[in-house]
């Protein structure tokens, strides 16, 4: 998508607000920080890209980034083109006998600046034949006579007539009837003693009797200057080459390092803003070393330091538990000694207690949970409660805090416990004991410490005259003992209440001389059993 270019004031306004957005994102969290350094790092380029543009003299909006970079780089060049003042080119020099030349204009390295070259280049012969007349436009001597293709040519054009003692006709000779001795020229090739003569003849040159055209007269000056310059041509295209391979590389170590430099930044924002910027510290050598961005995360974790501060996440890793991040990890820590500190429980507050905490995977509201029972309804409970929790639990006195806030006690159990505790106290009171199973059962079943209070007092009313009638009509009737009385009022269990009631309507009948319960004497039985 294009891009609208911001004028440098513009680009530099909002630099500075991506630079106090980021300023103000420090301490707000991990995703804030990163969010923040990308929008600076941004700002930044726009504002070189708005600088270049701004130099250059060209106007890029609506451009994607790399069409605005391409444009600035082409601007920059054709400057440097125009700085260099190439100037009117020289007036070249006529052609000689050999050579035509030229000038050419030849750069500095890096395009900025050069000179007007003056090279010239070899005549190649250019042969034009018109029927029997031929032409050398090579810039050489067109006049005399002259052999090529094995006729004799004069002034240009085929002879006729005698030359060398040679009789000539359209530029072949005519063989002589006086034999084949000496040079003889037969179908345009010349014969010496009646074989192809190789070697000079006449100032020509031949080969198997063929004359040899020789344009230039010294041929090897004009290929090794023509070899020197393809030389010269082939050092420059490989020491530009060098330079772009130098140039990439150099560009990419630059860009890597940065990316090192930004990687670290931000980690160490994030540590900074929960005061552990001293754990990224040692990484810093990192920047200069060939890594990649993503490895310093992983480097950090690895060292002891890290470790060490986070340990709890290793045993939460053996038992399966997820492992927590810094910030998080810090902010669990922070509610665990601030819970414990509120109720004043500050030998609990130090690193093993809160360790075993997070080992455990203790939430904050249920360490909550833990210390305000620990404190209520154990550190401030009655003595009584305390004696009972001893005798059920063999918890003493001095444990039963930690006993509460021990992370490797579930809370439940714990909690059963402490109630089964309240329970077989409130029995106690009225001179009952009504054991820890009977007790965790009320427990399990909800009854609290009120109610317990307020049903065994109900026992208490009921029970010794119940278990008296039992013993006196136990042969005959069913008996009522305790476990009745707590299945009677706890449970509201009808058949428990039915047995007290038939033995106290058989105390009735025996003392009334009646076989059934008085209308009053049973309203009375029922209104004191009744919870």
């Amino acid at each position: 998508m294009g891009a609208n270019l911001m004028t440098v004031e513009e680009a530099r306004a909002a630099l500075e607000q991506a630079q106090a957005a980021y300023d103000a994102a420090k301490g707000t969290g991990v995703s804030n920080v990163a969010a923040a350094s990308r929008a600076l790092s941004a700002a930044k380029r726009a504002l070189a890209t708005a600088e270049k543009a701004e130099a250059a003299g060209v106007n890029v909006g609506g451009l994607s980034r790399t069409e605005q970079l391409s444009t600035i780089r082409q601007a920059e060049y054709t400057a440097a083109q125009e700085e260099a003042g190439r100037g009117e080119k020289p007036t070249v020099p006529p052609a000689d006998e050999n050579y035509t030349y030229d000038y050419v204009w030849r750069p500095e390295a890096g395009g900025r600046g050069g000179y007007w070259n003056l090279v010239r280049y070899p005549k190649a012969p250019v042969i034009t034949k018109t029927g029997n007349n031929i032409l050398i436009t090579d810039g050489t001597d067109n006049t005399g006579y002259k052999v090529i293709d094995g006729r004799l040519y004069f002034n240009g054009n085929l002879f006729s007539g005698s030359y060398n003692g040679q009789t000539y006709e359209n530029g072949i000779v005519k063989v002589s009837s006086s034999g084949d001795t000496g040079y003889r020229t037969v179908d345009g090739k010349l014969y010496f003693n009646g074989v192809l003569f190789t070697g000079t003849y006449n100032g020509q040159a031949y080969e198997n009797g063929i004359a040899k055209i020789t344009q230039n007269p010294n041929p090897n000056s004009s290929n090794a200057e023509l070899l020197a310059l393809i030389q010269s041509l082939q050092n420059t295209i490989a020491n530009l080459s060098s330079k772009n391979a130098t140039d990439t590389a150099a560009k990419k170590a630059a860009e890597d390092l940065a990316a090192r430099q930004s990687a670290f930044d931000v980690l160490y924002s994030e540590m900074d803003a929960i005061g552990l910027a001293a754990l990224v510290e040692p990484l810093r050598s990192l920047i200069q070393q060939d890594v990649s961005p993503s490895e310093f995360n992983v480097r950090l974790k690895q060292t002891e330091a890290y470790k060490n501060r986070f340990i709890a996440n290793e045993t939460r890793l053996k038992k399966g538990l997820r492992v927590l991040q810094p910030g998080e990890y810090i902010k669990i820590e922070d509610a665990y000694r601030q819970t414990l500190r509120a109720y004043g429980l500050k030998q609990f507050d130090n690193d093993e207690y809160v360790r075993q905490f997070i080992e455990n995977d203790i939430s904050s509201a249920e360490l909550s949970d833990r210390v305000s029972m620990a404190v209520q309804r154990v550190q401030n409970a009655d003595p009584a409660i305390t004696r009972t929790l001893r005798d059920y639990y063999g918890i003493g006195q001095t444990d039963l805090v930690a006993y509460v806030l021990d992370p490797n006690q579930q809370l439940q159990k714990i909690q059963r416990q402490i109630a089964a505790a309240e329970i077989g106290t409130a029995a106690r009171v009225q001179g009952i004991e009504a054991g820890v199973g009977v007790a965790e059962q009320l427990a399990a079943q909800g009854i609290t410490q009120a109610q317990a209070q307020k049903g065994y007092a109900t026992i208490a009313d009921i029970l010794p005259t119940a278990e008296k009638l039992s013993q006196i009509y136990g042969a005959t009737m069913e008996e009522y003992d305790l476990s009745q009385a707590e299945q009677e009022v706890f449970n509201q269990l009808a058949s428990a209440q039915r047995r007290r009631e038939r033995l106290t309507q058989r105390e009735v009948a025996a003392f009334s001389g009646q076989s059934g319960l008085a209308r009053g004497g049973l309203s009375e039985a029922q209104a004191r059993g009744q919870f």
